[in-house]
């Protein structure tokens, strides 16, 4: 009898385990995860534009009948910059980018104007003064190869060259109105008159750019470019003023890769 009941249970320990494998359910494969490869780039910068050298030159304005002349001085003053960027890889780390830069500043401009004389010919009094909130805006389309160094834990240099293409519009002193009294053998500095000029030109930039990936695709970096070009402003009576355009740019903000 014994020996009956031990084959019973064996009989359905063995008809049970088919069963029981096909009740349990089958473990899902892991997906496969592929490793991000970087394709682009995007950033946006805030920083400043290093001083741009001093602009002078003279200008001629009519009164009393005669010309008299202005002659002015803009110090070289750093500006305010705004710049982005977006770049593709099309071979290896090698890529070509593009940014945009807008770079503004304002100040003073010394003024020592000529004025001619109401009854005397060729007989102008000296006039000197300041020029008041000056401004000027430059902005830039920089177009350039880059390459991306090998990277170093979550560290990334990028250096690139290229052209760039300058706009700029400058506030030019004009002439000036001045305080005089009969018998007008002197006169003293009221204010400057000033009006826009525009101009552009092509010029070159290089750079690095440095970042550190606080995730995969986002990170903070900063900026050092330099670029130059030298341009014709178009000022009042068909006159031109050349001046140089660009400087160091330096900016720091956010990247993003894709």
């Amino acid at each position: 009898m014994r020996l009956v009941m031990v084959w019973v249970f064996v009989g359905c320990g063995v008809g049970a385990a088919p069963a029981l494998a096909q009740a349990r359910p089958a473990q899902a494969k892991p997906r496969s995860v592929r490793p991000f490869v970087e394709r682009g780039f995007i950033t946006l910068n805030a920083g400043a534009q290093t001083a741009a050298p001093e602009l002078t030159y003279r200008m001629g304005f009519e009164v009393n009948a005669e010309e008299g002349t202005v002659d002015a001085r803009h110090p070289g003053r750093t500006g305010v910059l705004i710049d982005g960027e977006a770049g593709f890889r099309f071979r290896g780390r090698l890529g070509l980018a593009l940014a945009a830069s807008r770079a503004t500043r304002s100040g003073d401009a010394s003024v020592l104007a000529e004025i001619p004389h109401p009854f005397f010919d060729d007989r102008h009094r000296p006039v000197e003064g300041q020029a008041a909130g000056v401004s000027r805006t430059e902005t830039a389309a920089h177009l350039h190869l880059y390459y991306d160094m090998q990277s170093r834990g979550a560290w990334r240099v990028r250096v690139f060259a290229g052209p760039s293409y300058f706009s700029a519009e400058q506030e030019i002193v004009t002439g000036v109105e001045a305080a005089e009294a009969f018998p007008f053998d002197t006169a003293e500095f009221r204010a400057a008159t000033t009006s826009r000029a525009k101009g552009s030109g092509i010029g070159v930039h290089a750079g690095i750019d440095v970042t550190r990936m606080l995730t995969q695709r986002v990170g903070a970096g900063g900026l050092v470019r330099y670029a130059r070009a030298t341009l014709d402003l178009n000022a009042p009576g068909a006159r031109r003023v050349s001046t140089e355009a660009g400087g160091v740019q330096a900016g720091a903000g956010l990247r993003v890769r894709f």
